[in-house]
């Protein structure tokens, strides 16, 4: 009899322990799915901008659950559950809502979706756990399942969606290992301390086995989830860190005491998301798209996206984060492209309008110039015209009279000479004009013929056709390291000669002349550089040494206005600018850039 009392005494013990033991593991399932439901939902809502219908936080029999409302969060719930077997023989977890005054049943364990539409009324005596889930109440209790059948069961509600989540089993397989061993201690009751041993083993271990497989199959559910999962403490420290870390940040994150989230945070970013999550604990509200950049193993950094929701204790105040990381870098990275595209390209257009001026400014003083400096040629030479016919007129008189051979003489040995003269300088100037302006043209038309080109050995052919004025005048010559181009040879040729020819020219008398010849490399383009130490050219005439036919200083040196117009021409044509830089009496540089066909190419 004691050995019987002390079996009963320790079966309703074990019984009651079990039954408790149980209670917690549902809660700790349906619990545990809520949160991972709505921090999902959260996150698909934010991005995926689904039509929320129900206002979060409403819940009751009026409610309404949208066709559409969690759409993709059921997507990726009902793929999670495709492998679940659930627990036990008969455990299972249901979600359900609220249409119409009725509780609509959508998905149970083992992602099986009811066949037909499951609903029954919402002030039915069935269903009693999932009607007090959504009547956004949590616990545990015994009652009628949907079906009818008894079940032990723990209710959550799910927020952000306004359903309700079940995880159950029923009561006939909690209370059939009792039953069992129940009868067994009846029928022997002499070796019911011996069997005592067995029960206890026979009744623990299948219990602890299935909460032991329900953990894990969870717990692989958490951690075939393609975002990373997470859980943190009010100080930070890492509680809980899904796998998938390894794959967003080339390393697993280990919960030992003292790591912390914020450690792997990029340090000039640290100070925002702490000052986030206090924010966040103060007013007890979720984190909500909290951009960071996180460390990657090899040294780069990776944009996630953190989103969680607090954890509170009894007394409602927070304790921790359960959150979810989404690796956003590949739309950083395009947001940033697209941003240095349009920066580029607004820099581009600023540079071709700034030229398209330029060129306007150009073509306007050209025509100017084709109007006024070939016109006073013409002038010249209808003026003198007008002269010989008088002349003329005057010889017919006298062959007609023979009187005045003085007016006679002169008009034949002085003035039609000299008329016939400066039709002949107009008519040559004009004629030179033309010329200069054909060779413009011609510049303008040429088709390049691009091959590499050996910029050193341009300048040393070029310094050797002025060798005579390089001796004569005691001019040191100065040559860096010049690159081989891809370009045209003959319109490098010209640049060079036309350059080098002016530092020659305008050489100032009071020093002996040095000229710096020298490069600078950016990759894509050279920059060339004529350095001299000659007369120099006025800050007022600077801004005017490239136009056509514009000769500038003193005029003792020969020339016609053409070679830096032609020069310029050639530059523009393949692709570069020229610039200078001088001061009056002490140098100029001439600069001009040349893109490098052959690295554009590679672009």
């Amino acid at each position: 009899m004691i050995a019987l009392a002390t079996m009963t005494v320790v079966y309703v013990v074990l019984w009651q322990t079990a039954i408790e033991q149980k209670k917690a593991d549902l809660v700790h399932i349906a619990q545990s799915q809520a949160r991972l439901i709505e921090a999902i939902a959260r996150f698909d809502m934010r991005h995926n901008r689904i039509d929320w219908e129900t206002p979060i936080g409403e819940r009751g029999p009026t409610s309404l659950l949208s066709q559409r409302a969690g759409a993709d969060t059921f997507s990726q719930i009902v793929d999670a559950h495709k492998h679940y077997k659930g627990f036990g023989l008969t455990g299972e977890i249901v979600i359900a809502g609220i249409e119409d005054s009725q509780i609509r049943f959508l998905l149970r364990h083992g992602s099986q979706i009811f066949s037909e539409s499951k609903s029954i009324p919402f002030d039915a005596k069935l269903a009693e756990p999932m009607r007090r889930a959504l009547s956004n109440l949590s616990g545990t209790m015994v009652g009628l399942d949907y079906d009818g059948t008894e079940v032990l069961a723990a209710y959550e509600p799910v927020d952000v969606l306004n359903l309700g989540i079940v995880a159950k089993i029923n009561f006939l397989e909690v209370k059939q290992p009792f039953i069992k061993a129940g009868a067994i201690t009846l029928a022997i009751t002499l070796g019911i301390i011996l069997l005592g041993g067995l029960f206890f083993r026979f009744l623990a271990s299948p219990i602890a086995q299935q909460i032991i497989d329900s953990e894990n199959k969870f717990k692989n559910l958490v951690e075939n989830i393609s975002e990373w999962i997470w859980e943190i403490n009010l100080a930070g420290d890492i509680l809980y860190s899904s796998p998938q870390t390894k794959k967003i940040l080339g390393f697993t994150i280990n919960t030992y005491p003292g790591t912390q989230l914020f450690q792997f945070i990029n340090p000039p970013e640290k100070p925002k998301a702490v000052a986030s999550f206090k924010l966040c604990i103060i007013n007890k509200q979720p984190l909500i798209a909290l951009k960071c950049s996180f460390i990657h193993k090899s040294g780069q950094l990776v944009h996630i996206e953190l989103n969680a929701d607090p954890i509170f204790d009894e007394n409602n105040s927070v304790i921790g984060f359960r959150g979810v990381g989404h690796d956003i870098s590949e739309r950083v990275a395009k947001d940033d492209q697209l941003r240095l595209y349009q920066e580029t390209l607004e820099l581009r257009v600023r540079e071709r309008t700034e030229e398209l001026e330029q060129i306007n400014t150009e073509m306007r003083n050209f025509a100017y110039i084709i109007s006024h400096d070939l016109r006073s040629p013409l002038v010249s030479i209808t003026g003198f015209i007008g002269e010989l016919k008088e002349d003329i007129e005057l010889i017919r008189k006298y062959s007609e009279n023979h009187d005045n051979s003085s007016e006679l003489t002169e008009a034949l040995n002085e003035r039609i000479p000299e008329s016939l003269y400066f039709i002949n300088s107009a008519t040559e100037k004009m004629n030179h004009l033309i010329q200069s302006i054909l060779m413009l043209s011609r510049a303008g038309r040429r088709e390049f013929h691009f091959e590499p080109v050996n910029l050193a050995e341009i300048v040393k052919n070029t310094l050797d056709s002025f060798a005579y004025q390089i001796d004569h005048f005691n001019v040191s010559v100065k040559v860096g390291d010049l690159p081989t181009l891809i370009t045209d040879q003959l319109a490098m040729e010209q640049i060079i000669a036309n350059l080098l020819g002016n530092a020659l020219k305008y050489l100032s008398s009071e020093r002996n002349g040095v000229i710096t010849i020298f490069t600078e490399d950016s990759g894509q383009q050279s920059i060339i550089h004529i350095q001299d130490n000659g007369r120099g050219i006025s800050a007022t005439d600077l801004p005017h040494i490239f136009e056509l036919f514009k000769r500038v200083g003193k005029q003792d040196v020969s020339g016609d206005g053409m070679g830096l117009t032609y020069v310029q021409t050639l530059v523009r044509r393949l692709g570069g600018k020229i610039s200078c830089t001088s001061t009056l009496e002490q140098g100029s540089q001439f600069s001009f850039s040349m893109f490098n066909q052959a690295e554009v190419a590679k672009k």
